[in-house]
């Protein structure tokens, strides 16, 4: 099948057939570039910030900072404000 891609504001889009979608089984999809192709995949699992590449460098630079400079570590409740307890009440914050 071929398609034409148009301009949709800053970015270009395809039209795609209705069945296309609806076999995907998700509306949200990841777009990647191989070999001067474009491949559009389903999105299997929710996005989530670890799923990012740039997650695992930041979490290593974290940890080794936080390693090599015990003294800057804070507890977290004399950090920890009451808009982000609210907004992360399920997350854990150092606590068992």
């Amino acid at each position: 099948m071929r398609k034409t891609l148009f301009k949709h504001g800053g970015s270009y889009a395809v039209d795609l057939p209705a069945f296309f979608v609806r076999e995907l089984g998700s509306k949200t999809v990841t777009v990647t570039r191989e070999n001067g192709k474009i491949i559009i995949e389903a999105q299997s699992a929710p996005e989530t910030i670890e799923n990012e590449p740039e997650f695992k460098i930041f979490a290593e630079v974290l940890l080794s900072d936080a390693l090599k400079n015990p003294a800057k570590l804070k507890n977290t409740e004399d950090v920890w404000d009451a808009e982000w307890g609210s907004l992360l009440k399920d997350a854990r914050r150092g606590k068992k």
